[in-house]
């Protein structure tokens, strides 16, 4: 029987609790968690000052530690999905997006992260479609990743992570390219390169079957993956909906079948991340406390059900 806790990526505080005593305050005491993934939409290690990061990262720490809240994961942010980080077409920018990933990774370790990576970057629309090209990059996204993990290992890190996503550009997107991948990095890593699944990706193109339906994700890869983010959704996109009563009736993850897919990979130890991303007009920050404050309801009253305690 798998481990299974609760946490939340501090995504949710982008512009309207951008200081750190706020966003730990809702995860203790409004919330009542205890694992926070660090999300770096909320401190950039390349735009802000390397001293201000240094500063900010000490605080952070000190207030987890004094509140009893454990960073565990510090990862790259909605931000970087704007853009082709590891993989862009040009070397000279690839070099640059290194080392803005390198300060990432080293700045996770000021936060006491154990583990830190997630989104890597996005081919081209003209790369992913030759061959040759996306053979290249895929290789030196490879060796990218394996000296990340060497940066991080010297950093005191146990693990890197790597999202699957949803797209071909966006490797790896399909089950069977996310377990090959997994194997060609592993062969050259310094520390575990683990997985971050997410329960609303998933290749909606896909000819394999597998590939559509989030819990064959679980059940083939959870024990993989030390972080799984959680998100109510529809099938038609990746929502990071809250799991609120309307947002149930509407989608498709059902807590049972994802906890009985974890359990049918093996998996020993998960925390279960909210991953919710609320637009700053769409809602008031009343709804938006509100809808996650049911959602850790609403999980929490699932793995009683589930497994009895």
């Amino acid at each position: 029987m798998a481990k299974v806790e609760l946490g939340i990526n501090n995504c949710f505080a982008i512009g309207r609790y951008p200081e750190p005593e706020e966003w730990l305050r809702i995860v203790k005491e409004e919330l009542g968690l205890q694992h926070v993934q660090f999300s770096f939409d909320l401190l950039d290690p390349v735009i802000i000052d390397e001293e201000i990061v240094k500063e900010k990262c000490a605080f952070i720490r000190r207030l987890a530690d004094e509140g009893e809240v454990k960073i565990d994961t510090a990862v790259t942010g909605e931000v970087a999905h704007k853009f082709n980080l590891l993989l862009d077409p040009d070397p000279g920018m690839r070099r640059s997006y290194l080392r803005w990933y390198e300060k990432m990774v080293r700045a996770s370790s000021l936060l006491g992260a154990e583990g830190s990576g997630i989104y890597m970057g996005s081919l081209s629309n003209k790369d992913v479609t030759d061959p040759e090209r996306k053979a290249y990059l895929t290789e030196v996204l490879i060796e990218e990743i394996a000296y990340l993990t060497f940066v991080a290992r010297e950093a005191g890190q146990s693990y890197l992570l790597w999202e699957p996503m949803s797209l071909p550009r966006e490797m790896p997107s399909t089950i069977d390219e996310t377990k090959e991948l997994w194997e060609r990095v592993n062969e050259k890593s310094h520390i575990p390169v683990l997985l971050c699944l997410d329960v609303g990706h998933g290749y909606y193109r896909s000819s394999d079957p597998r590939d559509l339906d989030y819990y064959s994700w679980l059940q083939e890869l959870a024990h993989l993956s030390p972080s799984i983010h959680m998100q109510q959704t529809d099938r038609k996109g990746s929502r990071h909906w809250t799991f609120t009563e309307e947002n149930n009736a509407q989608g498709v993850i059902v807590p049972e079948r994802v906890l009985e897919a974890i359990e049918a990979s093996g998996a020993e130890e998960v925390i279960l991340v909210f991953e919710f991303f609320f637009s700053a007009h769409a809602l008031s920050d009343e709804s938006a406390l509100d809808g996650m404050k049911k959602s850790v309801d609403y999980w929490r009253e699932a793995l009683v059900r589930f497994y009895g305690k």
